[in-house]
């Protein structure tokens, strides 16, 4: 398409992967972005923003998106997260508008479609991302603020 979005084209040719080059690119954009925010690296796909000692906002890209998702401290297993935030649903599902066990392996994933492929379209995806990563910490932190009352 000529204005960068996928259509049922781009799936019968396949898409070309985006580069380990241009996804640090990607990333140091939205770092430089977010340079008032700890965000701090995660994987070669995903950055970090760290909510309390067992809580993380993981964004990550894809080919086709970006997105993040809630999730504990590295090593913890899915179930376990899963576990200690049920506590708080659906409340906790509703303010963030992502559901707790709607993927398996990620907590209340939010993503937004976009050709990450096309550099032009990043300051989108970086515009989508640190709105949503804003509103998730904001939620977030409340949540743990709870924690700490109770």
């Amino acid at each position: 398409m000529a204005d960068g979005g996928l259509d049922e084209w781009d799936f019968a040719r396949g898409l070309r992967s985006i580069s380990s080059a241009e996804i640090k690119a990607f990333w140091n954009a939205y770092v430089a972005r977010r340079e008032d925010c700890p965000v701090k690296y995660g994987s070669l796909y995903s950055r970090w923003r760290h909510v309390a000692d067992d809580l993380v906002i993981s964004l990550y890209l894809t080919n086709r998106s970006v997105g993040l998702f809630v999730r504990g401290q590295r090593g913890e297993r899915w179930a376990t997260t899963v576990n200690r935030l049920s506590a708080y649903e659906p409340a906790l599902g509703e303010a963030l508008g992502a559901s707790l066990r709607g993927w398996e392996g990620c907590c209340y994933l939010s993503n937004h479609p976009m050709p990450v492929t096309d550099p032009g379209i990043w300051p989108r995806g970086h515009e989508w991302l640190e709105e949503r990563e804003e509103h998730y910490f904001q939620v977030l932190t409340g949540l743990s603020e709870r924690q700490v009352e109770a």
